[in-house]
């Protein structure tokens, strides 16, 4: 017994380091981002060095978030492309936006019930699932699960949307929140719900319908649209990369080797094509 209290005084004391160190790295915060107005700093990478230290214990909601925040609105005066950049990242990272994907897998998990893959797989748990879960950001997530929709549905592009945006107002009117763990996708959600503006479904919309093959007139130039345009491109690498695991074919034919093959050369192209997009987007920032 004498152990077990000494094992808990010192769990208590290590929090309280914890919590004394994190009381210390805000209070500093605090300080830096008001000498950093006050001097109009703009070395942004200058300004990190002090900053990124709220994302050791940042809390959705708290006051580091709201003081995370202060520092993007403050680099917006003079960044304000960077800013916004950043404004997504925070909200994702924090799982503001997870719930939005939470509803696209439910509703490709629908759409998609009783098809299979080439192995005889369920295809959602063995293609769409990791499709989804690989994506970068919440909209490439979203993307992710619902890319074969339109193309393995009777659903347009256009009831997929919106058949997402209801499933998303019934889980936000939900007393229940399980479905928060219905598929485990990360970042997990904090309890509250964003919702994306028209601009961002026109965005997922324009992303999917690039990435149905039926509204290209070969796969030539399938590939060539999916090239020019960032969310498409990175779920379709996605996409790619699980239908290059072989291993979900128990007996793979000679057509699903040849089959491989193509995907390897395609891959190849798209990122080559990825990397070409990156790097002119950061000259655009420079």
């Amino acid at each position: 017994m004498e152990n077990e209290f000494k094992d808990f005084d010192q769990l208590a004391e290590a929090f309280k380091s914890v919590a004394e160190a994190q009381n210390a790295c805000l209070k500093q915060c605090k300080t830096m981002l008001a000498g950093f107005k006050a001097l109009g700093e703009r070395d942004i990478k200058y300004m990190d060095g002090y900053m990124d230290g709220l994302w050791d214990f940042i809390e959705a909601g708290g006051e580091t978030e709201k003081l995370y925040r202060d520092y993007l609105a403050y680099i917006s005066e003079f960044n304000p492309k960077e800013a916004q950049r950043r404004f997504k990242s925070l909200e994702d990272d924090l799982g503001y936006w997870t719930p939005v994907v939470i509803a696209a897998a439910y509703v490709a998990k629908e759409l998609h019930q009783g098809q299979k893959d080439k192995g005889g797989n369920d295809y959602f748990t063995s293609h769409l699932l990791p499709v989804g879960n690989s994506g970068f950001d919440w909209k490439e997530k979203v993307v992710g699960f619902l890319h074969d929709a339109a193309e393995d549905t009777d659903y347009s592009v256009e009831n997929v949307v919106n058949a997402v945006r209801k499933k998303l107002d019934t889980l936000a009117d939900s007393k229940s929140d399980d479905w928060w763990d219905e598929f485990d996708i990360m970042p997990y959600p904090n309890g509250s719900i964003f919702f994306p503006s028209d601009d961002d479904w026109a965005e997922i919309a324009s992303a999917l319908h690039i990435l149905n093959h039926h509204n290209a007139p070969n796969r030539t130039a399938y590939i060539q649209k999916i090239k020019q345009n960032m969310l498409p491109l990175r779920v379709k690498l996605n996409d790619l990369r699980n239908n290059l695991d072989i291993s979900r074919i128990p007996q793979p034919t000679s057509k699903d080797l040849e089959r491989i093959e193509r995907y390897k050369v395609e891959y190849g192209e798209l990122l080559n094509a990825f990397y070409e997009l990156v790097n002119k987007e950061q000259e655009e920032n420079v």
